[in-house]
């Protein structure tokens, strides 16, 4: 903990090196389940988004926010809760007990049995039927005028080293800090036009987990650039390593083993 307070106190991430960092704006997710019929019973008929058949290995959900995509896999996700890093995304809700018990009802498997309270309320983590790992948000520190079902609260990566995070997220990627308010648990990342973007986690003791991409069920960041052959050269040059190219879309794993992708979007 205190060398991350540290590597926050002393400025690590300077501002020439941002400005010359990849311009990448944060797109959604992209979710990676083994069958879209039972996708669209839980995606849809339970949390409530709408689900849009594109072709027959891919779906669009309308949340709100940001969109969620949905494609086809092989296998399971096998990520363990309280071993391995991962990708998550928070639904919040008005009140959290009488969803916990809705999703009972609907057979979704709970990961913990106790309430975690975090920064600004309370959470439970639960996956979906394809292992994917989510959490139940009801936020407490501030009035929530009320609203039914759920909702898209934010998405992140947790992991076992916050500085590793902060220099692949921010030193790499070029996103900045939102909020220093919750560290060293978490730290909001913004765009450079100070819009929110997606969270960094910290938990103690968790590993690398590596997945392969299009064969496991996970949950993948999108990432765009105006100019994908600029991002990914500028990229390179920082030392992260791509997976899969293709002439309008790349595919990248973060030091923790969790996979982004990058589209072109002018």
């Amino acid at each position: 903990m205190r060398s991350i307070l540290l590597l926050i106190s002393v400025g690590l991430f300077s501002h020439s090196a941002i400005s010359q960092s990849p311009e990448l704006r944060f797109e959604g997710l992209r979710i990676w389940v083994t069958d879209l019929d039972t996708a669209k019973k839980f995606y849809s008929d339970i949390l409530g988004f709408e689900f849009k058949l594109t072709s027959d290995n891919t779906a669009k959900l309308e949340t709100g926010t940001w969109p969620i995509l949905l494609a086809k896999s092989v296998r399971e996700n096998t990520t363990e809760y309280k071993r391995h890093a991962r990708t998550g995304l928070t639904l919040q809700v008005y009140k959290l007990l009488p969803k916990i018990d809705q999703l009972r009802a609907s057979g979704v498997h709970l990961i913990e049995d106790q309430l975690q309270r975090n920064g600004v309320g309370i959470s439970i983590p639960f996956r979906d039927p394809f292992g994917n790992l989510l959490s139940l948000m009801e936020v407490q520190v501030r009035d929530v005028p009320l609203f039914e079902g759920f909702k898209i609260y934010n998405t992140g990566i947790t992991s076992g080293n916050m500085e590793e995070a902060m220099d692949f997220y921010i030193g790499k990627l070029g996103f900045l800090e939102w909020s220093r308010d919750y560290l060293p648990q978490a730290l909001p990342l913004k765009h450079s036009d100070n819009s929110f973007a997606f969270m960094l986690h910290y938990k103690p003791d968790l590993s690398h987990h590596d997945r392969e991409f299009t064969k496991d069920s996970e949950i993948n960041l999108l990432f765009s650039t105006r100019d994908l052959n600029k991002a990914v050269a500028n990229s390179k040059a920082r030392k992260l390593k791509f997976i899969k190219e293709a002439a309008d879309w790349a595919a990248f794993k973060d030091p923790f083993g969790n996979i982004c992708e990058l589209i072109e979007k002018k």
